[in-house]
């Protein structure tokens, strides 16, 4: 039976050259267009019939990857504080529940992490090992996202915001700084993937990609062209089948700007920290067909106009585009003596942008969901800031998607 309930909820192929400097940051955008949001040729527009298939690989990745030092530029950088502005805010809908988290690791950067697959290795008394709990929300309201670069196919990762709105990374939709060249093609998106031939919930054609101008001509605030930026997310309209939004097939998630639960704590030096649960498909594991999710604590850095959040993880390329949400799950029913805290609710505060050029560093990292020096309005019940202009534009020109 068909769940109709309105639910919410970043392998190799581009290495970027080091960074020296950790005043590159401070990179200025010299647009001289007033920024907005660009939607890519009508010919992307996605097909609204059909049940498309995965296409064969070999796969690449478009993960833009840094030097170790940025990273460790972000742990200097200062302030370590929530920009001032408009309280942290979301777009909520419902919870479902979440599994367990195994043991922390750390690579060579030494940030903390749990990255483990989704899909469980003691099968229950009915379900599949495969299968569990990649199927159930909100697990399933994430899936792997294919698309043609040229002729080569590439993957990421993109998860629903809207019954028919993906959220994934800008470096998945276009070559950051190509202009209106730059756009790719041909995305297909598999929700809940677990193999070659995707998942139980088959595939939908997906296409009419919005992001910023900025990004697109190449004037975003980012430390390196195309690498550590401002906003590097985009948005992807998914057709229906059969009439039928993915969203009311699988869910999706809410999402949240200007930071709610990233909180300054004194007991880790007054760094600003948020704890975050990253869902992706990294090509590296699991040969890039199974669910990986990560657990750790993130860490929200300002350095001159750049704003991003950072995690440990072992996510590679093939992750990017996928979601990094708060409160991840379902809150158990609390007694007395007991308190859920605040923002006891789940939503989606960044999507995987970069990881390090280094093997074995172990971080990742993610454009901050809020306002910044290029996106700095309040679109209402959209939200503020790069998030809240994407999704009002992506909304505006297309009602019945969201």
């Amino acid at each position: 039976m068909t769940d109709r309930r309105p639910r919410f909820a970043f392998s190799l192929a581009i290495a970027m050259a080091a960074l020296t400097t950790s005043t590159a940051f401070a990179q200025q955008s010299t647009a001289k267009d007033p920024p907005g949001t660009v939607e890519s040729p009508k010919s992307s527009a996605p097909a609204a019939r059909g049940n498309p298939t995965p296409p064969t690989g070999p796969y690449r990745s478009v993960l833009p990857l840094a030097d170790p030092k940025v990273f460790e530029d972000a742990e200097k950088a200062a302030p370590h504080s929530v920009p001032t502005g408009e309280p942290g805010g979301v777009k909520a809908e419902s919870l479902q529940p979440q599994t367990d988290a195994a043991p922390s690791a750390y690579g060579t950067s030494t940030a903390p992490y749990t990255t483990a697959r989704v899909a469980v290795q003691v099968q229950g008394s009915s379900m599949t090992v495969a299968n569990t709990p990649v199927t159930s929300y909100p697990f399933r309201a994430t899936g792997k996202l294919y698309f043609k670069v040229g002729a080569a196919t590439h993957v990421c990762t993109a998860s629903l915001l809207k019954p028919g709105v993906l959220i994934t990374a800008a470096h998945c939709v276009v070559n950051y700084g190509k202009g209106s060249s730059g756009w790719y093609s041909g995305w297909v998106w598999c929700p809940a993937n677990v193999s070659a031939a995707g998942g139980v919930y088959g595939c939908y054609n997906a296409g009419s990609a919005r992001t910023f101008t900025t990004y697109v001509n190449g004037t975003d605030v980012c430390a390196q062209a195309g690498v550590v930026c401002n906003d590097d997310i985009a948005t992807l309209i998914v057709a229906p089948r059969n009439g039928v939004l993915a969203g009311r097939v699988v869910g999706w998630y809410g999402y949240g700007w200007n930071g709610p639960s990233y909180r300054q704590s004194p007991l880790l030096g007054n760094v600003t920290a948020v704890q975050i649960t990253q869902l992706g498909y990294p090509v590296a594991l699991d040969s890039g067909y199974q669910m990986e999710r990560t657990d750790a604590a993130g860490w929200y850095y300002a350095s001159g106009n750049l704003k991003n959040t950072q995690i440990g993880s072992a996510q590679t390329g093939g992750s990017s585009g996928g979601p990094w949400l708060i409160n991840f799950g379902t809150p158990p029913s609390f007694g007395a003596g007991s308190s859920p805290g605040y923002f006891a609710t789940q939503w989606v505060v960044g999507v995987t942008s970069y990881g390090s050029a280094s093997v074995g560093f172990n971080r990742q990292g993610a454009s901050y969901f809020g306002q910044n020096s290029q996106f700095g309005g309040n679109y209402g019940a959209y939200g503020a800031g790069n998030i809240g202009l994407l999704m009002r534009d992506t909304c505006t020109a297309n009602p019945t998607y969201c």
